[in-house]
């Protein structure tokens, strides 16, 4: 039975905590990868999940991570988690938030308080991932950290008493868009430390082929990443290079079967008699040689949103692109969120803001082998700030700053 043992004083004590942890997404890639980090520096780390404990090991090997000596502790704070990844286009950012169970009367939420409060007291850092909520936490120091910017809640409900703000040491943001969204009287307690990417696994082939990646889950999910739009500027490129042995590859996974899922099977009709392949949940290094081999990246997620209105639809950073860099794979990214971030334009690749001007500058480079070339150095040099001994790094940082 899973308890959360007897507390050596003399060994610091994290805790971490993510309500979506079985989704395996990027915000999970994040915090375990923090679980990794404190368990090589010698910290005691318990991690608060109730459900199938064989989760760390897929995560071990989805995410490439060491997590020897990880604690399971049953889950306190109970909430029960809506899908991000699963979510309808068309919902409101406040039906994004996770729920709680039914309401308690006084004197069990009391009782409930001060169970968390005897629990989460003993832990010298607790690193917990916002649903679009924020419960009261107890530890020495309470690290709290957003993914996703709800401008809605982020900026009016969440932080809606004095006490819980006062009880947050630190919030940790995935990028500066993100941050962005932090209400001001909060903007003092913010530090943004991009996602960790395991840069120095992917490598660039010296044979690089005539092909355009693009990386995206096939779902209709929290930022749809658009590889409709994407097919029909590639058919443009055709009509305008009828002898062309350029090809698409769309690269990415399906939550469910892939010959039941409507959107995938759109996309694949969207392609016919078209030189576009599809690789539908690849492995990893049959990803890293996809990687490898392809000359330029496509990225379109948060194309046609208002950011500011909806941040949530929009990349919060962008993964993948820094993957494809580190592949030496030129990125052609969407202006929107915190692609931004990413890159800079013209020097380690390109920013696009519509349709005809992602296909003129894909033409150009096409037409420019040398300068291909070139950014294709350029980029796998940009890559390594992304690099996940710089993340180790600045995350000891935080948490060693008083």
């Amino acid at each position: 039975m899973l308890d959360f043992g007897n507390f050596n004083t003399m060994v610091k004590r994290a805790a971490v905590y993510d309500p979506y942890l079985d989704t395996f997404g990027g915000g999970e890639r994040y915090c375990l990868t923090v679980a990794e980090i404190l368990l090589m520096a010698g910290w005691k780390v318990d991690l608060f999940w109730s459900g199938d404990p064989s989760l760390v090991k897929t995560a071990e090997s989805r995410f490439s991570l060491v997590l020897n000596g990880l604690n399971l502790v049953p889950d306190i704070f109970g909430l029960v988690p809506q899908n991000l990844d699963l979510i309808e286009d068309q919902l409101s950012p406040d039906r994004l938030i996770s729920h709680r169970p039914p309401q308690k009367s006084f004197i069990q939420k009391f009782l409930s308080l001060n169970y968390k409060y005897q629990i989460l007291r003993q832990y010298d850092v607790l690193f917990y991932l916002s649903d679009g909520s924020l419960p009261y936490l107890f530890s020495k120091k309470n690290l709290f950290h957003i993914q996703v910017p709800f401008a809605k809640n982020v900026k009016h409900n969440i932080f809606n008493t004095i006490l819980k703000k006062r009880l947050i040491h630190r919030i940790i943001c995935n990028s500066e868009f993100t941050a962005s969204f932090i209400e001001p009287g909060l903007k003092s307690k913010t530090t943004v430390l991009s996602p960790p990417v395991s840069v120095d696994s992917f490598t660039s082939s010296p044979q690089k082929q005539n092909q355009i990646l693009s990386v995206g889950r096939f779902d209709n999910i929290l930022n749809l990443k658009r590889q409709d739009l994407l097919i029909d500027v590639f058919a443009k490129f055709v009509h305008q290079n009828p002898q062309t042995d350029w090809k698409l590859i769309l690269a990415g996974s399906s939550q469910g079967d892939p010959s039941r899922n409507h959107y995938l099977l759109h996309l694949r009709q969207l392609a016919l008699n078209l030189p576009i392949e599809f690789s539908v949940n690849p492995d990893f290094l049959t990803l890293k040689d996809i990687y490898s081999k392809s000359s330029l990246y496509w990225h379109a997620a948060g194309f046609g949103v208002d950011e500011s209105k909806s941040p949530q639809h929009v990349e919060h950073f962008g993964i993948s692109p820094v993957e494809a860099m580190a592949s030496g794979v030129v990125p052609l990214l969407v202006k929107k969120g915190g692609l931004k971030e990413i890159i800079t334009d013209g020097v380690d690749g390109y920013f696009w803001d519509t349709p005809p001007d992602l296909l003129a500058k894909t033409q150009l480079l096409i037409n420019t082998k040398s300068d291909l070339q070139k950014l294709s150095l350029a980029v796998q040099k940009s890559a390594k700030r992304f690099s996940k001994e710089i993340f180790s790094q600045k995350f000891l940082e935080i948490i060693n700053q008083p």
